[in-house]
């Protein structure tokens, strides 16, 4: 399966799957045993995303989640993965429409901001 196509697939899923993996290596030994016991792939999707989002949130968590939090980054087009971390958050999320770009845009900006040259 691609990787564009498992976002949406996660949310056609028909159950929540846990996935108790800390690391990719344990991770993917859990999806071999889930495909093994004929587990849908949109169930299967779902569990990665929802593993995924956990861990992230949990990380999130211990730093402290302020009023608006903004997804940016490539996982920004999963729209699986928007909404396991929307789920697992308990918060809306809000997501630029290049999330891809905003880390490059900031790295151009940021030393011309230091030195005093920045445009509005």
């Amino acid at each position: 399966m691609k990787l564009e196509e498992m976002g949406p697939l996660s949310l056609k899923a028909e159950k929540a799957v846990p996935m108790n993996a800390q690391c990719t290596i344990f991770a993917e030994s859990e999806v071999v045993s889930l495909i093994h016991a004929k587990t849908p792939k949109a169930d299967i999707s779902k569990a990665i995303h929802d593993a995924i989002a956990d861990r992230i949130a949990s990380m999130t968590r211990r730093l402290g989640i302020q009023r608006d939090v903004i997804l940016v980054g490539g996982v920004a087009k999963n729209v699986g993965f928007i909404e396991s971390l929307k789920r697992a958050l308990g918060v809306d999320l809000l997501v630029p429409d290049e999330p891809e770009f905003v880390g490059a845009i900031g790295a151009a900006l940021a030393p011309a901001k230091k030195n005093g040259e920045e445009r509005k």
